[in-house]
């Protein structure tokens, strides 16, 4: 057992020596080397490799242009008026006319039901009130005559008040039975239901011959406007003021794109914000409203929305892939005359369809570096990239920002163009925070 041990002992020191032979031995061949080209060994303190070589990179011009703030968001269509429609008498349905999934106008009839019972009715209250105007004549003749006796004394008082008093009283009965002729013609009305507005009919629960009841919880058919729509969604509380602000000065347009769709979009107005900010999520509801005239917006879809609050006219914009977030913030490189970068700060105020509006930091004109950050250092060399892009930006309607510029999550359709994350530009930054700032 000690012999093993001491062969391994001896193996190790062995090997020891021969790699610490041949570390030396290349460390002197290296300098030899180096003396005999006149050049100097690298120290660990060297420029970054590839400092004297030109970066490859894709630059963009700061530009001035409109760019709108607006809020981006998922909806869903509303109907403005959704009419559920009912029996008011009880009979059995006669016919029906019209088909699941028409759309109607106004007083068109829909429904006709059995009127035989209501007709009879109606025809009751009519020889009612006939009868009693006939007593009511024969009473009036009474009084006249009672009259004429009872100055003379023929009859007595108490017989003629009698008389006035049953006068009086079938007089009410005849303008009874005028209300009950009346109210026999209103729900002889109801036997032939119409529409009250224009829309488009649901699914039909009664057919032909299916007995209804004015008690019945279900109805006979669900009637809905399509035209005009109101499109509903809900924003963070705190754009509440400056919706108000914008609504101060004029109507606000609102856009709504179909998920799914070929990218058409409808144009509407914004027409409600509810009085009350909801305490559990922190927003507010707001409805835009839609003419709606192809109704593309469907009852119960989800879509797209935006808000578009207001433009503003010269806003300093960037490309989104301009800008880089180091250990300070964010930054951009911007490329000087002499074709090198320099780390810029910059502040951003918000961002729009792939555009970031800066507020601070840049001037119209300057070009900053939208591709290629990943090999760039302060005062690094830098050339145009031959036939380079940069790459698409990832501003839409469904990868929209919001007025602030924090990406709006959960889109009803996304962005199929991704944004890149350069991460070794943070590095790059943090290198130069000494000498940039």
């Amino acid at each position: 057992m000690r012999r093993f041990f001491l062969v391994l002992l001896l193996a190790a020191v062995i090997g020891g020596g021969g790699y610490y032979w041949y570390a030396t031995h290349n460390a002197g061949a290296d300098g030899k080397t180096a003396a005999a080209d006149g050049q100097k060994p690298q120290s660990k303190t060297a420029a970054p490799a590839g400092a004297g070589r030109a970066v490859p990179v894709v630059t963009q011009t700061v530009a001035v242009q409109a760019v709108p703030e607006q809020i981006v968001t998922i909806g869903s269509v509303q109907p403005i008026a959704a009419i559920a429609i009912k029996a008011r008498v009880d009979s059995a349905v006669e016919t029906v006319n019209f088909i699941e999934g028409q759309e109607v106008k106004t007083g068109d009839t829909l429904f006709t039901l059995d009127s035989r019972s209501l007709d009879a009715q109606l025809r009751q209250a009519q020889a009612n009130l006939e009868r009693d105007r006939a007593n009511l004549e024969k009473a009036k003749g009474d009084v006249k005559r009672y009259a004429e006796l009872v100055r003379t004394s023929a009859i007595s008082r108490t017989t003629y008040d009698a008389a006035v008093a049953t006068a009086d009283a079938l007089e009410g009965t005849v303008k009874a039975d005028l209300a009950a002729i009346e109210a026999a013609k209103v729900s002889l009305s109801f036997t032939r239901i119409t529409a009250p507005m224009d829309g488009r009919t649901g699914t039909v629960a009664a057919k032909v011959g299916t007995m209804v009841r004015a008690a019945d919880t279900n109805p006979l058919v669900t009637l809905t406007q399509l035209r005009p729509i109101n499109v509903s969604f809900n924003v963070p509380e705190k754009h509440l003021p400056a919706i108000r602000a914008a609504m101060a000065s004029g109507s606000l347009s609102v856009t709504a794109t179909i998920a799914g769709g070929h990218g058409e979009k409808a144009e509407g107005k914004l027409s409600f914000v509810d009085s009350q900010v909801d305490q559990q999520t922190g927003t507010i509801l707001v409805k835009g409203e839609f003419p709606n005239a192809d109704t593309r917006l469907w009852p119960g879809q989800f879509v797209d929305t935006v808000l578009t609050l207001r433009v503003e006219q010269n806003a300093l914009t960037i490309a989104d892939l301009a800008v880089q977030t180091g250990q300070k913030g964010r930054f951009v490189y911007v490329v000087k005359a002499d074709e090198t970068v320099e780390v810029r700060p910059v502040t951003v105020e918000r961002n729009h369809g792939g555009l970031s509006v800066v507020a601070s930091g840049l001037k119209a004109g300057e070009r900053v570096v939208v591709d290629g950050q990943s090999r760039l250092f302060p005062g690094a060399k830098i050339t145009e990239k031959a036939g380079g892009k940069p790459a698409a930006p990832a501003g839409s309607p469904g990868g929209g920002e919001t007025a602030e510029g924090g990406r709006q999550q959960g889109s009803a359709t996304q962005d199929a163009a991704a944004r890149s994350t350069v991460t070794n530009g943070q590095s790059a930054e943090g290198k130069s925070s000494g000498g940039a700032t």
